[in-house]
This record gives C-alpha cells, structure tokens and sequence, in this order.
C-alpha cells in the first residue's frame, strides 16, 4: 500500500508542476480527496473519477494519458487487494476506455471482455448490457472492421435490454447501430432503423424524441435532400419544445436556422438563429456564441443588409469579447464578410488573412475541437471562404491553393452541397488559367452535384403527389362504398314490397303453376342456347379488349420514354451552352479589346436565349412547346440584370401562346437581338426610357409581334436593306426561318414588327 500511496504523491506533484496556478478546480479537489481517503471503495471511486477527467482531455498529450492510465490501474489494482470484483470489472472498463483512446486496440477490447465477462457470471443482465454499449462507445469509429464490432455490441446490449423488459434503453440501442451505419455510407438503412426508434420512442410514450430527429436530419444533409433535413429540424426543434427539455435548444435552433439558410431562406434563417444566441446569452454559455453569430451576419449580408451585421458585430464583440482563439477566427470572418460586401477589399483582404493567421492554430487541433467531423468541417468552411474571395477579386491563383486543400480530402467527407460549391468554383480558377479540359470536368462534377439535389427535390414532390393520390383514392373508395350501402337498402325495400305482391297473387300463381312449369321449360330450353351463343360473343369481345389494352399499355409506356429522352436531350443541350457560356464570362475578363468583349458578350447573349429554350423544355410537361410569356420575361430578367439597365423599363402585352421549338428559338433570337440593341444603343448616357413589348394572335390567327421604345430611334438615313450590321443580318435570317414578314420603323424611337403563321407542333398533326 506504501508503494501505491507514493505513485499518487508524485502524480500530484506531476499534476501540479504541469498546470500551475490554472489547474481545474474539481481536479485539485479529487487529488485532496484521493490523500485524505482510506483504502476502500470511496478511494476506488475517486480514481476512477479523477482518471476520467484526463481521459476527456486530449490524449494525445503524453501527459494526459499517462495520467489517466496510473488512476485506473491504480484503481484496479486496489479493487483486487479489497477482493471487490465489481470495482474491477469498473477499473477495467476505464481501461478499456483508456487503450482505444491511444489505438492499442487489442489491450481494450480484453479489458472490456474482463467487465462483460463479470456481470455475465453474475446474471446481471442490465449492467452486461450497460458494458456492451460502453464498448461501443468506446471503439474508435475510423475502419470497417471497428464499425462492425461497434455494430455488435450495441446488437449484443439491445438484446439484453429487451430481453429485461427495457424498452427505452433498446431503442437507444438501435440508435446507435443507425449511427453506425450511416458512419458506413448506408444512409437509406440509417433512416429506416431511426424511423422504427421514433416508432419505438412513440410507443413507450417517451417525449425526447430531438436527437433522433436531428440524426435523421444530419443524414438528409449528407444525402443533399433539404426538404427532408428542414422537415426533421422542425420536428426536432418541436419534440424538445414539447418535452420541456430545453438544455440545448440554441443547437436545435441553430440548426433549424442553418437549414433555411442552405434552403436560400435567409430572412427566416436569421429568426432562428438570433433565437439561439438570445439563448446562449441568457445561459452565459458563450463556446458556440461567435459560430451562431457568423450565420446570422451571412443572412443580412446575403439580404443586403451590410450595415446592419457590421452594427452587431460591433456591439456582441463589446458585450461578450471573443475569449477563445476560435471565436477570433470567426469574429474577423464576420468583419471581412461585411466589407467585401460593402466593396472595401482592402480591408477585407486584411480580416480574412488574420483569420487564417489565427485558424492555423486551431487546425485539427483537439485542443479546440470536440470531434474529428467538426475539425473537418472547420477545415472545409474556412478554405472556402478566403478562396471565394479571392474568385471575387479575381486573383485566382490563390483562390485555387484553398480549393484544392478541398477537394485534397477523402472522399465523401465533404456534404454534395458544399463539393458542388467548390467544383463550380474550381472551374472557374481553371477556365482563368486556360485550363479548358480540367474547367469543363470540374463544371460537369458540379452539374452532376446539382442535378442530384433537384431530383431529389423532385423526388420528395412525386412521393408527396403519390400520398395524395392514395388518400383520394381511399376517398373515392369509402363514397363507393356508401353508395353501395344505400343501393343494398333500396333493393331490401324492393324485395320486401315484392313479397307482399307475391302474397296476394300466390293462388293465382297456383292455379296457374302447370302451365307456368311448361312454359318455363320451353323459355329455359331457349334461353340456355342464347346464352351459349352470347358466352362466345363476350369472349370474343374480352379477348379484343386485352388486346388493346395491351396495345394502350405499350404505347403509353413508348410514349412516356420518348418524353424523358426529349427531356434529358434538352437538357444535356442546355448544360453544353452553359459550358460555353461560362468559359466566354472567364474569356471576356482577360480581354482589352472593347469590339472583341463586345462580339463575346453579344455571342454569350445569343446562346443564353437559346439555353433558356432547352431549359424550358426540360421543365415542363408541354413536349416540344414554349410558353414565350414566361420566356420573355426571364429572358428580360437575365438582359437586364446583366447590362445593368436599372433605369429602363419594360412594358408587356403578352398572349398566353404557346409555340413549338422551331419558332420559339429564331423568335427568341430576334427578340434578344432587338431588346439588347434598344438597351445598349437606344438610351445614351445611362438615360431612363421604355421599351415596349407586344405579342398576340391576331384575328387571322396568326402571330403578331412588335417592340418599340421611346429612344433616339434609329441614326438618320439609316438604309434597313442594305445594312451589313451582324444584328439586322441575323434578324433578317431568323425571320426568313419564320416565313415572316420583317418591318423596320422609326416612330418616336425605334420600332420592329413581325408577323407570321404559327407553327403546329409534330405531335399534335393527325393523319
């Protein structure tokens, strides 16, 4: 015992020389209480406790994990002297603990075999389903054959525990066993096994149903399905509101916050995630203060409200000062962010490079974190950030060293979202260094990403039309099924009027009965051969029928597969134009010629115009039709935004028509060519004015268009037959593609008319 009271006089003396005049209060005490203690089990107690406190500290300092292992073998050792096998077994699971926290796999898992092995000779079911699911707590989750040996001991623990008749911690079990395999990447089986716990949850009737919500979530936000991840955040954020247990309510509203953000809901977002800092503040729990506060200064920036985030950051960093090094990374991303978006880049610049200054020190250091996947995300975030800004200020060079420390980790570490993100941006550092083949497979990397979420999106629509057509038709179901309640009634009611009839001519029926019997004979002998003869027409007509269903079926079936080909053309052309829309914005930035940005700029119009047919065709359920009202307006939209053309105002008079892609492209093509010269040409001087436009079916049913503005017309002698413009040439081109009639005017401004047949669409010919 001398021995062992000495080790724990140099361990705190060891504990002393180390921590100084800063050690943790409940560590002093524990080592006071260790010295003042008898040899007993209270002294086991205080080992094993204050071992714990080490173990929750970075192991990774010699320090620490020296520490730990003294306390626990201390205590193990004691329990052996006092002959207290349940101590033991403790000791040896803290081992256990200890062993795997420094990758000495094969001593953990006997120590944990030791525990288990103890309460299984006792019978003590519940405390051998305990020490299972500590095992797996335990076990590293890096490696396959770790996550399957997770996997079997909370298997091992749920069992028991139902096998006890505990319903609530076997569920918790199946919890775990989700985690560990969305851990595998089998997220479809992780959301089936933590529904069936809700279920479970439900049935027990336990309330704190949020974590689970918010596991469900977290595996919706890898699978890039945001309409599921929000509708598990709201009921997270709802289960803990109705259950009273609102110790981390700031995470499940920053959380819900976050997932209104990624949705582009951004003014919601910040309603929640100010209610989590209200939260943080009223609880003096200021760790996640500065991270809550970097997506609400993201939301008012992305709402254009700069100078309202920059207010508040002035005023929470001199309420409650950064007291951290990570809360100073995000305290100068937050300033950064609100100059860049009040264009000060110098300044900016300055914030954002001392964030990446203070973020070195925290980088993967546990020190800072609490987990590996945060350490990650950490990672991931601020990279991003500093090379977003420099794709900004267009310094792409550097912009690319952050993105490949990116796209340099495993894989499916980083959320689609966020990898999409950095693809998009990748091509576009590799388009401004001339590197087309590696732009064009980063560009296709990100499409592919972002396809992904939209079916997904539309996946969630069609299950939600699937639901409803399923309760219609349980709907329709229940009325047929009264109607044929109330026919069974009025036919009770004919029968039994029918009997009283038969009651009062009976003896008339009796008299009359053998030569009824006859007659009856003769008809049935008649009947039987007309039957015969009407059974053979009726399968005939079946067999007809079938055939033509058959026929309907495969038609339906070919017609179906025709539409998504058509659509998946429409939209691999779109993607190819879009290709080639984005390598021309890049060209354009390293040109000085005006006439050769001018000729780019007028090309990449052109083909945007078009890519917006194929991408409405790919939208819609209309086959080869455009709906040019909502064409037009998009079209005007994308102009108008791109050539800055505040001042100018559109006028519409538009028809609801409908036209088939051949004249939608060369009409959309005539209609870019006259509103990009009216907006560039008919308004010197960034002057204001109106450009109208106007299109209709006429009483001849043919189609009439006509746009006009109220600027300095065309120049004087402008000859419109001879003139060699590219825009007029094209225009004359596309309306000859039209058989239209092509009319040049100059009243009160410029003035274009067009007039010609509208086109039916193949499909809807009949021969």
């Amino acid at each position: 015992m001398c021995k062992n009271l000495l080790i724990l006089i140099l361990l705190f003396f060891r504990f002393a020389l180390a921590s100084g005049q800063t050690a943790e209060k409940s560590q002093t005490q524990l080592f006071q209480q260790i010295q003042k203690s008898k040899p007993d089990t209270n002294r086991i107690n205080l080992l094993l406790q204050l071992g714990k406190t080490y173990l929750l500290k970075d192991v990774q300092n010699r320090y620490n994990a020296d520490s730990a292992y003294l306390l626990f073998n201390q205590a193990n050792q004691l329990s052996k002297t006092l002959n207290e096998p349940k101590f033991e077994a403790e000791s040896f699971s803290d081992l256990g603990s200890y062993y795997f926290e420094v990758n000495k796999l094969k001593e953990g898992k006997t120590c944990f075999k030791k525990a288990i092995d103890y309460f299984n000779k006792t019978g003590d079911k519940l405390k051998e389903a305990a020490y299972w699911n500590r095992y797996g707590e335990a076990v590293p989750d890096s490696g396959l054959n770790n996550i399957l040996i997770k996997i079997q001991c909370f298997t091992n623990a749920r069992a028991m525990y139902l096998n006890a008749g505990d319903s609530l911690n076997a569920a918790s079990e199946q919890r775990n066993i989700a985690e560990c395999y969305s851990v595998q990447g089998k997220t479809g089986d992780a959301e089936k096994l933590l529904l069936n716990v809700i279920k479970e949850y439900k049935s027990i009737g336990y309330k704190k149903l949020q974590d689970t919500y918010d596991a469900l979530a977290q595996i919706c936000g890898r699978e890039a399905n945001l309409h599921k991840e929000f509708l598990y955040r709201m009921e997270a954020v709802k289960s803990m509101e109705a259950s009273g247990d609102d110790d981390r309510s700031d995470y499940f509203y920053a959380k819900l916050a976050l997932t209104y953000s990624d949705m582009k809901m951004y003014k919601e977002s910040a309603q929640w995630i100010l209610k989590a800092i209200d939260v943080l503040k009223k609880k003096k729990k200021y760790e996640d203060l500065y991270g809550d506060v970097s997506l609400l200064v993201f939301d008012y920036i992305t709402l254009n409200q700069p100078e309202k985030a920059l207010a508040f950051l002035d005023r929470i960093s001199q309420e409650i000062p950064p007291s951290n090094l990570a809360q100073k990374v995000d305290l100068n991303e937050e300033f950064a962010h609100c100059y860049v978006q009040m264009k000060d880049y110098q300044k900016a610049e300055q914030y954002y490079l001392e964030m990446m200054r203070i973020f070195k020190f925290t980088s993967f250091n546990k020190a800072f974190y609490t987990n590996h996947e945060q350490m990650v995300l950490d990672f991931i975030y601020y990279n991003q950030t500093i090379g977003n800004f420099y794709i900004l200020t267009k310094n792409y060079k550097k912009a690319g060293i952050y993105f490949n420390k990116i796209l340099n980790l495993p894989g499916g570490v980083v959320r689609p979202i966020t990898l999409g993100e950095i693809h998009q941006a990748q091509f576009k550092v590799d388009s401004a260094s001339g590197n087309y083949i590696s732009a064009i497979h980063h560009f296709e990397l990100y499409q592919n990403l972002h396809d992904s979420l939209f079916n997904a999106t539309k996946n969630k629509q069609i299950q939600e039309l699937q639901i409803q057509y399923e309760t219609n038709k349980k709907d329709q179901y229940l009325l047929l099924k009264q109607k044929d309640i109330i026919v069974l009634k009025n036919e009770k009611k004919l029968q039994e009027a029918s009997l009283k009839k038969a009651s009062l001519t009976r003896k008339i029926i009796v008299w009359s009965a053998i030569a009824l019997l006859a007659l009856s004979f003769v008809g049935y002998r008649i009947k039987q051969r007309h039957n015969v003869a009407l059974q053979l027409q009726q399968d005939e007509i079946n067999e007809q029928n079938h055939q033509l269903q058959a026929a309907l079926a495969q038609q339906k079936k070919l017609t179906i597969e025709k539409d998504w080909l058509m659509k998946e053309i429409h939209h691999r052309v779109k993607n190819n134009l879009q290709i080639v829309i984005s390598l021309l914005n890049v060209q354009s930035d390293y040109l000085d010629s005006p006439s050769a940005i001018n000729a780019i700029q007028e090309s990449r119009e052109r083909m945007q115009a078009i890519a917006l047919i194929h991408q409405k065709l790919y939208q819609t359920d209309f086959g080869n039709s455009i709906t040019m009202k909502s064409y037009i307006e998009e079209m005007l939209g994308y102009l108008q935004n791109f050539t800055n053309s505040r001042k100018i105002k559109f006028d519409l008079s538009i028809d609801n028509l409908n036209l088939d892609v051949s004249q939608a492209v060369p009409l959309g093509l005539i209609l870019n060519e006259a509103i990009t010269n009216a907006l560039k040409y008919a308004f010197p001087n960034n002057g204001a004015g109106t450009i109208v436009i106007d299109l209709h079916k006429t009483k001849d049913a043919d189609i009439f268009l006509k746009i006009s503005d109220n600027g300095k017309g065309f120049p004087a002698n402008f000859n419109f037959t001879e003139n060699k413009s590219l825009g007029i040439q094209l225009m004359k081109l596309f309306a000859e593609q039209l058989d239209a009639k092509l009319v040049f005017e100059d009243n009160h401004g410029a003035q274009i008319q067009l007039n010609f047949k509208k086109k039916l669409p193949i499909d809807a010919i009949s021969f």
